[in-house]
């Protein structure tokens, strides 16, 4: 075994076992891999470069997994490949997701025909389903983990809501945080760094639902 893979293998142990240092460590770690993954299948199969939507499905994939380690099976694939595989679904998701709610828009225009290029049709639907029950799942024990954290603040238990509702917009959280008049560059900046602190605490949460 590699070393990279046997410390993959030891954070994902501490992980399983509640380490409190695990979380914020696999997350510097893997957030900018998986985002760099993102970008570029988002550009080079979708010829898209929304850095929200990129940005989006990096974060749900790597906290769905510090949420939810036992769901990677160490037996089957690196841990990386995972989350590159995850992140994907997500991304496809959010673009189905945002398709839909700006029909029309020329940005959008080839996405079907490139999902379609690189998927055959039992693919494709195999990876929708597969993602659309991971969602399911994962959007149910993040509710129980945010019902069973009781943070005394109203703006987190505010932003918790939107996480756990699969709240994607930049803009819903920097309403909560009164960031709006801010420029969007640091509405975003802003923004995550709530959202990975609070997707950490769900973490934390977890334990005791």
């Amino acid at each position: 075994m590699s070393d990279d893979a046997q410390n993959e293998l030891f954070l994902h142990q501490r992980l399983l076992s509640s380490d409190a240092t695990a979380p914020e460590e696999a997350a510097r770690k893997y957030l900018p891999l998986i985002e760099k993954h993102v970008a570029a299948r988002a550009w080079n199969i979708y010829h898209i470069n929304e850095r929200e939507l990129i940005w989006n499905a990096t974060v749900d994939a790597v906290f769905d997994y510090i949420l939810h380690p036992a769901k990677f099976e160490p037996s089957k694939s690196g841990l990386l490949g995972y989350l590159k595989r995850a992140a994907e679904r997500d991304l496809i998701n959010a673009i189905q997701k945002d398709r839909r709610q700006r029909r029309g828009e020329a940005l959008y225009g080839d996405v079907e025909e490139g999902i379609r290029r690189r998927n055959t049709p039992s693919e494709l639907a195999r990876i929708m389903r597969d993602g659309e029950k991971e969602t399911v799942a994962r959007i149910q024990s993040e509710r129980d983990a945010a019902t069973a954290t009781d943070t005394g603040n109203e703006r987190d238990n505010a932003l918790l809501r939107l996480i756990v509702n699969g709240e994607r917009s930049t803009s819903e959280f920097a309403a909560v945080l009164g960031v709006r008049a801010l420029p969007l560059a640091e509405q975003r900046r802003i923004v995550k760094q709530h959202k990975d602190r609070l997707k950490v605490q769900l973490k934390r949460s977890k334990g005791r639902v």
